[in-house]
């Protein structure tokens, strides 16, 4: 018979006698016999340590764990395996201090792990003393019902055997379906040396208040937020094995599902904190590829997701453990899903090399699109910003148009491009791009190339702005440095200073910017007009009229300048192509050398 464990410095008589256990059967009708409790005393008190024993509902005993003197490790158990059901299985467990009154932890045990009752057997040196027993509330899924003192010899347990056939009843009917559940999670960050500060508050604690969105935006309830401070990131842990203890026992006082750490974490240390934590582990990567998840409706946004999604779980197939697990559920495990993961690295591989292909085929669409507006003379500009600051409001606001808003972080994934008629009849496309954030990952920066480049493409950007966010210049700084990472932080832009009906007059905060700042409201229509003028301004300032002298051996630079310009005309001599073209600043000094003074 296997024993389960602390079983180090354990004489064989002692084991042997532990193995014994098994042989010990409860009657139906019964949570416990005299012969099994004065058993379990006896061997806890003469080892000193604790002891727990698992039993399903025919009284067969399925498993016998040793801890020691203060606590003992509570297994997953082997019963019926579901949120909305419980277990199966019940817990007896000897405190060798004497004190036979439950713990949190005892509670939160019975909580975590669905069981049907867990009982503390107080022992006074080999001998048993007062029996409390815990079972769950039939009226709460949150409550407990807690019993007791009793005493070894007791025979009586209908009432106790009513209370979980009635909680087992209870949990069925509130819950259809394990989709239903609301996961609780802890949020954790790091300080480091490195963590900088953001006018007077570390970094770490505003992404931390991100972290907390992010989490409720996934559907998750969020039951307590830890900063641990260290000098540098623990390689096995990330957060160090010692905050790991302590984060374990967080979790089974606060009855948490699951942990959410705010950075991007390697497969081992994603592995390593499952292990010691037993609950479901997810980084800030994984928690934001699972709202993308939920939020893609195109076709595009589709691939594009779940191409992000497999290039992220590939290095981690070995250890994805609890958060690739059928009885799981819930965050972390939406996209692609577990029946794509499980299979092995090549067809993954092969299925990555697909998703790449769709999108260059989705690329080039978008790529002939944008030369028709060219040809067109029609002028784009993109709608840029952090999450949540606005964007599809404004754009709705503008253009009369109908496209998904909503008060929640990333509402938008799939890009949106509409028609704004200006008072001079002339028009201008305007393109609604997904949201940024802080530390958003690679992949996803990857994967939605073939959409942020609409922001690259464009003749003007408009960054909008959450004016009610204390820290809303340094959400312009990210957005800055995401378009410079996609190479369009060069284009004309304009920052639309939204929110203004949050904010009371002379209480806004003045960015400390060279460009253009028009205060707006999307919701009440405030400052739209000057923000169209502003458009239409930037619009004209930005382009240069050139005439251009193309030889025809350069004929790569025709197309180009039909991709990155406007081109009014085209009229060849006997050795080159004479191009009347509009051109902003930096596509301009690219074809200095066929400019015609």
């Amino acid at each position: 018979m296997r024993i389960s464990g602390s079983i180090e410095g354990l004489r064989n008589s002692v084991i042997e006698a532990l193995e014994g256990v098994y042989d010990l059967e409860v009657p139906q009708n019964r949570l416990w016999t005299e012969e099994l409790v004065n058993t379990l005393a006896a061997l806890s008190g003469a080892i000193n340590r604790e002891i727990a024993i698992y039993l399903d509902r025919k009284g067969h005993i399925t498993d016998v764990c040793i801890g020691d003197f203060k606590t003992v490790e509570l297994n997953e158990v082997q019963g019926r395996r579901s949120k909305t059901r419980l277990s199966g299985v019940r817990c007896i467990h000897t405190h060798p201090n004497g004190n036979g009154m439950l713990s949190a932890v005892d509670i939160n045990s019975l909580k975590l792990l669905r069981l049907d009752m867990i009982a503390a057997v107080g022992v006074i040196g080999e001998d048993p003393s007062d029996i409390y027993v815990a079972v769950p509330s039939p009226v709460s899924v949150e409550d407990v019902e807690i019993f007791g003192p009793y005493n070894a010899a007791k025979k009586e347990f209908d009432a106790l055997i009513e209370y979980i056939e009635e909680a087992d009843e209870f949990l069925r009917d509130q819950f259809e379906s394990l989709e239903e559940v609301t996961e609780r999670a802890i949020l954790v960050g790091i300080k480091t040396q490195e963590t900088k500060d953001i006018q007077g508050v570390s970094e770490a604690d505003i992404s931390m208040i991100e972290l907390k969105e992010l989490a409720q935006t996934a559907g998750a309830l969020v039951v307590s937020k830890v900063i641990q401070k260290r000098d540098v990131r623990d390689a096995a842990y990330f957060i160090g094995k010692g905050k790991a203890e302590e984060l374990k026992l967080m979790a089974q006082s606060l009855d948490a599902d699951l942990v959410i750490l705010d950075e991007e974490i390697s497969p081992s240390q994603q592995r390593n904190l499952e292990e010691l934590l037993g609950v479901k582990v997810i980084d800030r990567t994984g928690l934001i590829l699972d709202i993308f998840a939920q939020r893609a409706r195109s076709r595009e946004g589709k691939i594009q997701v779940e191409l992000a999604q497999l290039e992220y779980n590939l290095p981690r197939l070995r250890g994805l453990g609890l958060v690739m697990s059928r009885l799981g559920g819930g965050i972390g495990t939406r996209g692609p899903g577990e029946t794509k993961l499980e299979t092995d690295k090549r067809h993954i591989k092969r299925k990555i090399t697909y998703l790449r292909e769709q999108l260059k085929e989705i690329k080039k669409q978008r790529s002939i699109l944008r030369l028709e507006r060219r040809k067109n003379r029609i002028p784009v500009v993109s709608l840029v910003g952090y999450t949540n600051a606005g964007k599809s409001l404004l754009l709705n606001t503008l253009c009369g148009a109908s496209v998904y808003a909503e008060n929640k972080l990333f509402a938008t994934l799939d890009t949106a491009t509409r028609q704004l008629n200006m008072e001079d009849n002339s028009t201008i496309l305007v393109t609604d791009t997904v949201g940024f954030i802080r530390k958003l990952p690679h992949h996803l920066l990857d994967a939605f190339k073939s959409t942020l480049e609409e922001a690259v493409y464009s003749d003007a950007l408009v960054i909008v702005a959450d004016s009610s966010d204390p820290y809303v210049e340094d959400h312009i700084r990210i957005v800055d440095s995401i378009l410079t990472e996609l190479g369009a932080a060069q284009k004309p832009a304009v920052i639309a200073y939204n929110k203004i009906d949050k904010q009371i007059e002379g209480e806004r905060p003045r960015l400390s910017t060279d460009r253009t700042v028009i205060e707006i409201s999307a919701k009440m229509g405030q400052g739209l007009e000057e923000l169209k003028t502003c458009l239409k301004d930037l619009l004209f300032e930005a382009r240069i009229r050139v005439t251009l002298k193309i030889p025809f051996s350069e004929g790569w630079v025709l197309p180009w300048l039909y991709e990155n310009g406007r081109v009014n005309s085209v009229e060849y001599d006997e050795n080159a192509s004479i191009v009347e073209a509009e051109l902003d600043r930096e596509a301009a000094g690219r074809m200095k050398e066929f400019i015609v003074e």
